[in-house]
């Protein structure tokens, strides 16, 4: 779920070619420089040790390019395909910021209110904004870093019990909200309880009804054990001394990273949502207009300027209500990444170019080479391409 490990990305790792060979069901309106640097990005994931993977691009909602590589079980040799269902991680946290801010728009609640409102039992509750939750500059610590969740990870829990959880973490600030930046899990699992509680339904009903449902996802759903899911991908671990030189991940009860990133979906699902987001389906163009900004500290600065200085050298990057955002060479790019045992996931929309690129993995020990996957797209090699070519169809970036 924590995205830390995504500032090691800028280093490069040798790229090893071995069988990773596009399944019959790809489909490509890429010009072919960009499909090429694609694949050799891909293989280069793989060779970390990922076993399977996923990629989408898509431009103003239609897919350009969409390519499986690999395994989805390897226990039974599947091959990843076009509906294979991943674990999405803290891509979660976007959906999470929509529903709040669906409520927003509806008046039940204000950025601005205090989280004591609606979560008086948390000791801190009444110096935390529903804002710095959604921006990460609440100070609160976070329960993933928490030895007690690795002891009891396999455990499901209620949002009540996410939300005593987070009560008993000391120290109860990090830091005075609204003055530094922190990533912070604990953020977005007391947003879930937020949801649940002004509107009277379960994260899942809500996110059915006022997400899933406009954006057009069918096969997007907060993970579950008992469900049974058709081509649902294994998730995986590098291991040298297991034979094939995998390992089952860690078990984890989706309850956990809950709205923090607890979903499951389909690539072809998540290119959906991010068109339905982007095109006012979800959000009213100022109200994602203000999702997408970046996110500011109390002195007036921006979220960047309160992160360590690792994360301002690593990722350059600001974050607004559940997204990051990057100035690139081909304009903003507003993205998360997410990590979770057996799984990664990338997801980064360009507003100005109007083009998504969606990855997923079944694997949490190799890095989704970002930087390599932009220059696909919009680097020298991509100069002539489609879709680096504005027209008269582009669409206005909120």
């Amino acid at each position: 779920m924590n995205p830390t490990r995504r500032c090691a990305l800028l280093v490069g790792v040798a790229c090893t070619i071995f069988m990773c060979a596009a399944r019959p069901d790809a489909t490509s309106g890429l010009c072919e420089p960009s499909v090429v640097a694609i694949d050799a990005s891909i293989r280069k994931t793989m060779s970390q040790g990922a076993p399977g993977m996923i990629v989408g691009v898509a431009r103003h909602g239609q897919p350009l390019f969409v390519r499986p590589y690999g395994t989805a079980n390897l226990e039974h040799d599947v091959p990843i395909r076009r509906p294979t269902v991943f674990k999405l991680a803290s891509v979660t946290k976007q959906f999470t910021a929509a529903a709040v801010l669906r409520l927003v728009q509806r008046r039940r609640l204000s950025l601005d209110d205090k989280l004591a409102r609606f979560v008086p039992e948390l000791p801190q509750a009444s110096t935390v904004t529903l804002r710095q939750l959604l921006v990460h500059t609440s100070g609160l610590p976070d329960y993933a870093e928490d030895p007690e969740g690795q002891r009891t990870k396999s455990v499901a829990r209620s949002s009540q019990d996410m939300v005593a959880w987070i009560a008993r973490l000391e120290p109860k600030f990090l830091f005075q909200p609204g003055t530094r930046w922190a990533y912070s899990n604990s953020n977005y699992a007391l947003l879930g309880a937020v949801v649940e509680r002004i509107s009277g339904k379960s994260l899942e009903v809500f996110f059915r009804e006022e997400l899933f449902q406009p954006a057009g996802l069918t096969r997007t759903g907060f993970d579950d054990p008992v469900d049974v899911v058709a081509h649902r991908a294994q998730g995986y671990r590098k291991a040298k001394t297991a034979a094939g030189g995998y390992a089952n991940a860690e078990w984890i009860s989706p309850t956990i990273p809950g709205a923090a990133g607890g979903l499951r979906t389909t690539v072809d699902d998540l290119l959906r949502w991010s068109h339905a987001l982007f095109s006012g389906t979800v959000l009213p163009p100022a109200t994602l207009r203000q999702m997408i900004a970046p996110g500011t500290l109390s002195d007036g600065r921006t979220t960047k300027f309160g992160m360590p200085e690792a994360w301002q050298r690593g990722l350059d990057s600001d974050y607004g209500m559940g997204v990051f955002i990057t100035n690139t060479s081909a304009g903003r790019r507003v993205w998360h990444s997410g990590d979770i045992e057996g799984f990664s996931t990338w997801l980064a929309h360009y507003p100005e170019a109007g083009v998504t690129i969606a990855v997923l993995q079944n694997s949490e020990s190799a890095d989704i080479d970002e930087t390599a996957l932009h220059e696909a797209l919009f680097g020298p090699q991509a100069a002539g391409c489609e879709h680096r070519r504005p027209t008269m169809q582009s669409r206005p970036a909120p």
